[in-house]
């Protein structure tokens, strides 16, 4: 018999709550850690059509790398959308878990799996004192024009378009820092660390000058990248299941959460 807890206990000694960044509120959402475990989802967030989608397909556990109570509840009114997506958890028994910048930082977590989609050599931490930093810095074997790099950027995370800032200096692109999400306010950390090219979700227009004058190329895929967690946590579910011997059915949320269309 597999309970949530058991669960939550293997992904927190892969990604441990301790190393997560403050006031970040991930770890344990909602739920019973009691329960009993049939059915996991992987998904990158929690929404109204992804609990349905978890009633739809008997889940008892859902596994997300964003935590859905960023902000605390004011009310328990349940015409909110929000409020009845709680109720819909507890009245199915549908325990949650967020993995968030746990995972980001996590050795063979959300960063890595974002640079090996990059295939960039030499990578490290962007802050090699750190035995869990949030980044990642990579290089390429040759230098790269920026707007032949953000396609490349583009290409390797299947996207229909990205923006790209580049840099007063005007230099191409050689040594790369990504961090998965919206992280544009560690822009001082990556030229520290010497990169010239940094890649991150949802960067503000203001911050984006600052780089730009501070010397840095930008490349920002969104935030919706970090999807690569849904199959990356089913494949790490997985390989707990056969090593722990786990009767469990592992299931990959088929919900799209990104909120944005283009033109």
């Amino acid at each position: 018999m597999v309970k949530v807890q058991d669960v939550i206990n293997q992904v927190e000694e892969y990604a441990p709550l301790a190393i997560k960044m403050d006031g970040d509120p991930t770890g344990f959402q909602i739920g019973d850690r009691n329960q009993e475990v049939h059915r996991i989802m992987t998904t990158l967030d929690v929404r109204p059509k992804v609990v349905q989608e978890a009633i739809d397909k008997n889940i008892d556990l859902i596994l997300a790398h964003h935590p859905i109570m960023f902000r605390p509840a004011k009310n328990l009114d349940l015409n909110s959308a929000q409020n009845k997506m709680y109720a819909d958890l507890l009245s199915h028994n549908i325990a949650v878990n967020a993995s968030h910048t746990n995972m980001d930082k996590a050795h063979g977590g959300m960063n890595d799996w974002l640079m090996e989609k990059l295939e960039l050599e030499n990578v490290h931490y962007l802050d090699p004192d750190d035995d869990y930093s949030i980044g990642r810095v990579g290089e390429l074997p040759e230098s790269m024009d920026l707007l032949e790099f953000a396609k490349k950027v583009r290409d390797a995370y299947n996207l229909p378009n990205l923006r790209y800032v580049k840099s007063e200096l005007g230099q191409p692109v050689k040594k790369v820092a990504l961090i998965g999400g919206d992280a544009g306010k560690f822009y001082p950390e990556v030229l520290k660390a010497g990169a010239d090219t940094f890649i991150t979700g949802d960067v503000y227009y203001h911050t984006a000058h600052d780089m730009m004058s501070a010397g840095l190329n930008v490349v920002d895929p969104g935030h919706h990248i970090e999807s690569i967690f849904i199959e990356k946590m089913a494949n790490l579910l997985n390989d707990w299941k056969k090593g722990n011997h786990w009767d469990v059915d592992i299931v990959q949320s088929e919900v799209d959460t990104e909120p944005y269309n283009f033109i």
